[in-house]
């Protein structure tokens, strides 16, 4: 007997074929659902096209297409049988409509761009499934899997992939992938790893399990085991490139670095057209001090992909800190017009230009940045940093009340504030802030310095408190190890302004020997062999005072990092200081395998 392809089928034969269609739809779709009579009804001409339409779609728009017949054949009305078959066949059409969308999210390389417009048609379709059949697991597991990608609902990506979990008990394949996902959100460690592990033994083949492991065992410094996932990642694909950099990252964290380097220039000679491992290179020769390396690593890689953000905007940040400012500046023009006004490009744009003394033009990136967010604290710090190292204190305090409005307990907007004052020999409220910002950071040695000096220094009798300024300098020093030469000094001041000029001198010298370039420390050394007590007065426009924005940066997570300066006479914190950092580089998020 011979069955006549679906796609020999022709619209006029429906009424005879019915039987065949619907058989075939069965077939193909994995659905009983199908009715045992054949009563017509009002809709029932839309729902017999609708089930051709689905077996012979070709393109989305097919599938769209048969969506709509089947909703106006039960908007048009059928008896209970076929619309019992024609809710099983919306919701297998529907469920493959959002599945292609999928593909184009997860299949696709390289990525498009497009992809979180894809995903929101994909969870259009997936929410109108599980309303009519909520224990379809498949479609419990697309959501699981789509609302777990970057900007994705997480508490609907973890109840989804419960679901998922227990809807597929009996399919070993699919359950893998769904404990794949719930392991992916998992925020206690054992959950995760307990997860991969299960998903591992029900589906050795499932290879995004093994990458999720691997990547665990990675972050929880298991560098030796996480080493063996990845060799079963490359066993099974020699050119997946996320497990050549997960094998370079774990003999990076091993300081392994030749190690590391030598597998990435093997991944080079395998795989000569990807910019990938050239990529890998530069961070791994920027962790070592080999700046001038990195960057021509990163050249290879542009050159290979001259449109590769990420690239660029990690060049910019290197050739910034060698304070190669005119090509980090074409390095971020050149991201700009990929990707124009994007924000983590206009923010590193702000900090070259800043660290150029070009303040105006740094402001005005951040206020460009601060209309399309202006509740952002984050921003408002970066500014206010910006308005201190341009010697405006004023304007710097104006954006630290307004932080501190909304968060009174804003440490770094307090500490920051105690700056400004005391840069504008404010010393009263510079103690204020300081004060305040101890108590979130008790053994922060900046402001146990700080705050010490004025005690110790301050022309005004009242706020000079000898016993004080001793307590808080020895403080600063344990955090310090008695290694900071500014520390001493104050420790010294300390001394001095309690009578104690044995002890003054003692730490005076030290902090002269360790740091005999600097001016200021030899002349309170002076002071105490005379007998002296320290007194100064600050301002924001002392001859010696930073003028840099040496400490104003970006930290590797693309937050904005504590950033300002402690423009006074007293030196700030070294450790405090910070080049340009990097900002966030990559101009949004995406999914990165196929599977997870």
């Amino acid at each position: 007997m011979s069955i006549l392809h679906p796609l020999s089928l022709h619209y006029p034969a429906i009424s005879m074929h019915r039987h065949l269609l619907r058989s075939l739809f069965l077939i193909c779709c994995m659905c009983c659902l199908a009715p045992q009579a054949w009563a017509e009804g009002p809709g029932q001409e839309d729902l017999d096209e609708a089930t051709l339409k689905k077996l012979t779609a070709k393109n989305m728009a097919d599938l769209e297409s048969a969506i709509e017949l089947c909703e106006s054949a039960l908007e048009k009305g059928l008896d209970d049988e076929n619309k019992t078959y024609a809710h099983g066949l919306l919701t297998a059409t529907l469920y493959e409509h959002a599945s292609r969308l999928g593909r184009l999210i997860f299949d696709q390389r390289p990525i498009d761009p497009r992809w979180p417009a894809a995903r929101r048609l994909a969870m259009k379709d997936l929410n109108r499934v599980i309303e009519i059949d909520p224990k379809m697991g498949s479609a419990q597991l697309l959501i699981a899997k789509l609302q777990a990608l970057p900007g994705g609902d997480r508490k609907t990506a973890k109840q989804a992939a419960n679901q998922a979990i227990e809807l597929l008990a009996a399919e070993p394949e699919q359950l893998s992938k769904a404990l794949v996902v719930r392991g992916g959100l998992a925020e206690k460690p054992e959950l995760m790893l307990a997860d991969f592990n299960q998903a591992i033994e029900l589906d050795p083949r499932n290879m995004p399990a093994w990458r999720g492991r691997g990547l665990y065992r990675l972050t929880q410094g298991d560098y030796e085991k996480a080493l063996e996932d990845f060799q079963t990642l490359l066993e099974n694909d020699p050119k997946d490139l996320s497990a050549h950099q997960g094998v370079a990252q774990a003999f990076k964290q091993m300081k392994q670095f030749d190690k590391a380097l030598e597998h990435l220039d093997q991944v080079i000679i395998t795989q000569p057209s990807s910019s990938i491992p050239y990529a890998l290179k530069a961070q791994i020769l920027e962790e070592n001090g080999k700046i001038t390396e990195a960057i021509e690593s990163l050249n290879q890689a542009i050159r290979i992909a001259p449109k590769d953000i990420a690239a660029l905007m990690t060049r910019a940040r290197m050739r910034a800190s060698e304070s190669q400012y005119d090509l980090a500046e074409g390095d971020v023009d050149r991201v700009l017009k990929l990707q124009p006004n994007m924000p983590q490009a206009i923010l590193l744009r702000s900090v070259i230009g800043a660290a150029q003394g070009k303040f105006d033009e740094a402001i005005g990136d951040l206020q460009s940045l601060l209309r399309q967010n202006p509740d952002s604290i984050d921003l408002k710090l970066q500014m206010a940093s910006y308005y201190d190292a341009a010697k405006e204190p004023k304007r710097a305090i104006e954006l630290y009340d307004e932080v501190l409005s909304s968060d009174p307990k804003q440490q770094i907007a307090l500490r920051r504030r105690g700056d400004s004052y005391l840069s504008m020999g404010k010393q009263k409220e510079a103690i204020a802030d300081y004060e305040a910002a101890l108590q979130q950071q008790p053994k922060d040695s900046g402001l146990l310095n700080n705050l010490a000096w004025i005690r110790a220094t301050s022309t005004i009798d009242e706020l000079r408190n000898g016993q004080q300024a001793l307590q808080l300098a020895e403080k600063a020093c344990d955090v310090t190890q008695y290694q900071q030469a500014h520390i001493l000094s104050t420790l010294a001041a300390a001394y001095a302004e309690l009578g104690n000029f044995e002890e003054a001198l003692k730490w005076s010298t030290k902090a002269v020997e360790l740091d005999p370039e600097e001016d200021q420390l030899a002349r309170e050394l002076e002071n105490y062999r005379k007998k002296k007590p320290w007194r100064e007065q600050q301002s924001a426009f002392a001859e010696d005072a930073e003028s840099d924005l040496s400490d104003a940066g970006l930290d590797e997570e693309t937050t904005i990092e504590e950033a300002g300066l402690n423009d006074t006479t007293k030196d700030p914190d070294p450790k405090e200081s910070k080049s340009v950092e990097e900002a966030t580089t990559n101009s949004q998020d995406a999914p990165t395998t196929s599977d997870d």
